[in-house]
């Protein structure tokens, strides 16, 4: 079985050109024939296992049918943990510094990731209001093993261009590896920060443990 690079770009949720660099780079093995750019299934098996990267080549449809299951607010936020002070003075500095705090994130994937974030910002900003921001992938991350928000409080709060006007200090970024988890996590999460109680616990800057466990209780009195 042989891979585009299309069909490549498809399976870990990056975009063709990301893949077309790492080609260049002589980070991805590549069948040495051919005008275009092909890839073998067992040579890919080998790369991802390498590098620990989830890379699932069975037919897209049976695999987003084999992770179907919700997964809670509260575990996605322990997936992806918490970060204090984080710089940068707009939006796409702030984008960039959370994405390199991001360790489930290959460091060869960090680049497509924040083109992919300040892309989705740039089309419509994910400034909810009250000082947070959403931000989120248009495409699913296919290659990551879990979904996960991760909690960003930033150094300073910058114009985010937010349906309030009012300047972010609080970002929380969404990754999943499916369209599902996705849309289940953003709308627990939009759900959660319109109690105003969780909203002044988020503003109180909490350890993680703490966050999920406030998370859980919410979860509880609430069919989430």
């Amino acid at each position: 079985m042989t891979l585009s690079v299309f069909d490549l770009s498809t399976y870990l949720g990056v975009n063709p050109d990301t893949i077309k660099r790492w080609v260049r780079q002589g980070k991805l093995p590549v069948l040495p024939k051919g005008a275009d750019l092909r890839f073998e299934k067992k040579d890919l098996e080998k790369w991802a296992a390498l590098h620990n990267i989830r890379l699932n080549l069975t037919d897209k449809k049976s695999a987003e049918k084999q992770n179907q299951d919700d997964v809670p607010l509260s575990q996605a936020l322990k997936n992806g943990g918490i970060y204090f002070d984080i710089p940068g003075n707009n939006v796409v500095s702030v984008l960039e510094s959370c994405v390199k705090k991001i360790f489930q994130v290959p460091d060869d994937f960090k680049p497509d990731l924040l083109d992919r974030l300040v892309e989705r910002e740039n089309a419509f900003s994910t400034g909810v209001g009250n000082g947070m921001a959403i931000p989120h992938p248009r495409q699913q991350l296919s290659y990551l093993p879990d979904p996960m928000i991760t909690v960003n409080f930033l150094a300073d709060p910058v114009d985010y261009n937010a349906l309030d006007g009012r300047p972010v200090s609080i970002l929380f970024c969404i990754l999943c590896p499916s369209l599902q988890h996705h849309l289940h996590l953003l709308s627990v999460l939009s759900f959660c920060l319109k109690d105003a109680d969780f909203v002044a616990f988020i503003k109180s800057r909490p350890q993680l443990d703490e966050l999920v466990e406030q998370t859980m209780v919410l979860q509880k009195a609430n069919p989430l």
